[in-house]
């Protein structure tokens, strides 16, 4: 994989889709990622499961830290007609992989499920880590049991790779190589 930059300094501006607000997120975000992290029908099916607003604070804080590390990371993503907060979404190094992997990732508030907010979210993290960061590819994991992340992930150009039923929770491996992109991104509806 390519070595990023230090600081990838370019990445930390807000980003607006159709309509989503994205910005990196700061440590005065705590109640509005509650919201999320505190939410049952959103955590049970996370690695962290749900948090109290102490351990939102502690999960924060490495949102934060990872912007500040490496210039990129989850953005906290807003309504851009109204500004509600509806969730997160970006790109993180993904948890285990000695900072070799880059994974999109992405959850939002259930009342938000089902209108394609994911996908334009995702959308605009793919395009960032492609366009952007030039990255040689993307990997994104999702529980087996959730079809409603692998249709966002194969919505944005993303191929299911790997199966692991080793844990508690099965779970699937996904897959975009910058070649894959460079021929889809003119093509919104891939």
């Amino acid at each position: 994989m390519r070595t990023l930059p230090e600081r990838c300094e370019a990445l930390t501006g807000e980003v607006r889709t159709g309509r989503l607000l994205l910005r990196p997120f700061t440590r005065e975000d705590s109640d509005d990622l509650h919201i999320l992290y505190g939410d049952p029908r959103v955590m049970s099916i996370r690695r962290i499961g749900v948090q109290d607003l102490a351990g939102t604070v502690h999960e924060l804080a490495g949102l934060v830290e990872h912007w500040t590390q490496h210039g990129f990371g989850m953005w906290h993503t807003r309504c851009a007609s109204e500004g509600r907060f509806l969730g997160e979404c970006g790109l993180r190094f993904r948890e285990g992989s000695d900072n070799t992997e880059i994974e999109v990732s992405y959850g939002l508030v259930p009342e938000e499920w089902g209108c394609g907010l994911a996908t334009e979210g995702a959308r605009a993290a793919v395009r960032l880590g492609f366009e952007t960061m030039q990255l040689p590819r993307l990997v994104a994991i999702s529980r087996a049991d959730n079809l409603a992340s692998h249709a966002v992930l194969q919505k944005c150009g993303f191929s299911l790779i790997e199966r692991d039923d080793s844990g508690a929770h099965p779970i699937v491996r996904f897959e975009m190589l910058a070649s894959v992109y460079s021929g889809t991104r003119e093509n919104p509806d891939v």
